[in-house]
C-alpha cells in the first residue's frame, strides 16, 4: 500500500490502491468472519433504524399532544379574558395565561431533548459494540502473521 496517504485519492493510483486494499481485506478475513461481520452490521443498523423510527413516533405523538392542549388552552383562555372586568384584572390573566404556556412549551421540549438524548446514547452505545466487534475478529488475524 502506498506510504504517502495524499497519494491513495490520486486518480492515476486509485485503481491499485482499490485492488491492494481488498486483496488486503481478503488475507484478514475468511468467508465465515466476513459473514458474521455483515450480519452484525446489518442487525446494527436495523437497531438504529428501530429506535429512530420509535422515537421520531414518540416525539411526533408528543408534539401532537402538546398543539392539540394548546389549542384548548387557547379557547379557555380567550373565554377566560372575557370574563375580566377591566384593564388590570384582563392583564393579571393574561400574565398568568402566558406564563403556564411557557412553562409548559419549556416542559415539552424538555421532554424532546430528553428523548432524542437517550436514542443518541443508545444509537451510539450499538454502534460502538458493533465497532468493537468487528475489531476483535481481526486480532487473532493480525497476532498470527506478526
Amino acid at each position: 500500500m502506498t506510504p504517502d496517504f495524499t497519494k491513495m485519492f490520486d486518480p492515476s493510483q486509485m485503481q491499485q490502491n482499490m485492488q491492494q486494499v481488498a486483496q488486503q481485506w481478503q488475507k484478514m478475513m475468511t468467508m465465515p468472519q466476513l459473514m458474521t461481520t455483515s450480519q452484525t452490521n446489518m442487525d446494527t443498523l436495523k437497531q438504529v433504524s428501530s429506535l429512530l423510527a420509535d422515537t421520531m413516533s414518540k416525539c411526533s405523538e408528543t408534539q401532537l399532544q402538546y398543539c392539540q392542549s394548546s389549542m384548548e388552552d387557547c379557547i379557555g383562555a380567550m373565554k377566560e379574558l372575557s370574563t375580566a372586568k377591566g384593564l388590570e384584572e384582563y392583564m393579571q390573566k393574561q400574565t398568568k395565561m402566558s406564563q403556564k404556556a411557557a412553562e409548559k412549551a419549556q416542559a415539552t421540549a424538555q421532554e424532546l431533548a430528553t428523548q432524542w438524548q437517550k436514542t443518541q446514547t443508545q444509537c451510539t452505545d450499538l454502534i460502538s459494540q458493533a465497532m468493537m466487534q468487528g475489531m476483535n475478529w481481526g486480532k487473532p488475524t493480525t497476532s498470527s502473521k506478526s
